[in-house]
């Protein structure tokens, strides 16, 4: 019988002078560049449901099903080619957060998807076949820290007698940002796990009061000290927006300088019903947020929809084109 995965949690410390968190491989602060402490203790193993690891063949995609699962199939592109991996161990979430969303409302939410779109196909919704549905426990990293943001800009708004449009102006913003999600997926891009975002983390729970023997869990694939610099360059935009915000009138060439201190991160699981469709020999992805049922996926485009939209366009501008030459005669 095969091996169960094994979740392992990792042991860190915080960087004396910004108290960011560090990971046991860091040897530099990521966020001050402050020398990092010696090694760290060993990590220590927590307690697992009883999952066996796969890999799938099509896609790389790796995850984790229940031990009394049948008929395997990849959810994150419907193949059956799974290859079953050694025993591992993975890193424990501290929180997780339970489907809401059954399967039933999961199906119903693809099939609104499909008829909606421009672009797609008219028949879409006829001819799709639902090939695999599941539900998975997705990987997140979920961040948390203060900033002191200096910033630029020039406003509309000028001073009485200037004969400029713009004036510059500057200033200071202090902020703190917590559950910032940062997907950790090895299958999904990030796209796709900022899509299905945000969650309601409040309703969280220990991973103790889960159970998993119904769901895939997908392994974190992305560690924390590259999760890091996606969290950074997200404060950053929200710190864009909140200083753009704070210029009166209009703005144009905002600047902002962020300080992050006091980072931190926690490791999570989150719900997500990951479908696999067919459409003319095609398969396609569709997600589904196990809490709120926010969807994202791909689904196929009509072409010949956009070739007639290309050749009405095409037709216009000729048409602008004979109208301007006459007039000019």
């Amino acid at each position: 019988m095969s091996e169960p995965v094994e979740f392992e949690s990792a042991t860190q410390s915080r960087c004396s002078v910004c108290g960011s968190l560090l990971d046991e491989e860091d040897l530099f602060c990521a966020n001050c560049g402050t020398e990092a402490p010696g090694k760290q203790e060993p990590r220590t193993r927590s307690a697992a449901p009883s999952l066996v690891a796969f890999e799938c063949q099509s896609c790389g995609a790796a995850m984790s099903y229940s031990a009394r699962e049948q008929a395997l199939r990849c959810p994150f592109c419907g193949s059956v080619k799974l290859l079953e991996q050694p025993r591992q161990r993975t890193l424990a979430p501290e929180l997780v957060v339970p489907f809401q969303i059954n399967p039933s409302q999961a199906q119903q939410a693809l099939l609104k998807w499909l008829s909606q779109g421009f672009w797609r196909p008219g028949d879409l919704t006829q001819q799709a076949q639902l090939i695999k549905i599941m539900p998975v426990y997705l990987p997140y990293w979920v961040f948390e820290a203060r900033v002191h943001t200096y910033w630029t800009a020039d406003t509309s708004c000028t001073p009485a007698g200037a004969r400029a449009d713009w004036y510059p102006i500057s200033g200071e913003n202090q902020g703190e940002y917590r559950n910032l999600l940062v997907g950790a997926s090895g299958a999904l891009s990030q796209e796709e796990t900022q899509a299905l975002c945000p969650f309601d983390l409040a309703k969280a729970v220990p991973p103790n009061k889960v159970d998993f023997s119904a769901v895939s869990v997908e392994p974190f694939a992305l560690p924390r000290r590259h999760a890091r610099p996606q969290a950074r360059q997200s404060l950053e935009q929200l710190e864009y927006q909140a200083c753009t915000a704070l210029v009166p009138g209009r703005a144009r060439n905002v600047h902002v300088n962020v300080l992050v201190t006091g980072m931190s991160s926690r490791p999570v699981l989150l719900p997500v019903w990951i479908m696999a469709y067919r459409y003319r020999d095609r398969v396609y992805r569709f997600l589904v947020n196990g809490q709120t049922g926010r969807c994202t996926g791909t689904a196929p485009i009509s072409w010949w929809k956009v070739t007639l939209a290309g050749a009405f366009v095409a037709l216009v501008l000729v048409a602008l084109g004979a109208l301007g030459w006459a007039l000019a005669q």
